[in-house]
């Protein structure tokens, strides 16, 4: 497995920094429901971008 690009970590730290805080804030709102939906949220995005950018890897490699 090869190292991760820059861009790669950044879209990835980016979306789970953004969800996670809202997220975080939801829940000391008292929107527990909705708190627990974005930290869920922000790992899928993690995850999504994750192996989005995996594929987008193996198929420049392929061309």
């Amino acid at each position: 497995m090869e190292k991760p690009d820059f861009e790669e970590i950044l879209y990835i730290v980016s979306g789970v920094i953004f969800l996670a805080s809202l997220g975080v804030g939801l829940v000391i709102v008292g929107d527990y429901v909705i708190g627990d939906i974005m930290l869920f949220l922000s790992i899928l995005w993690a995850l999504s971008i994750f192996l989005f950018m995996r594929y987008v890897e193996r198929k420049d490699s392929e061309e």
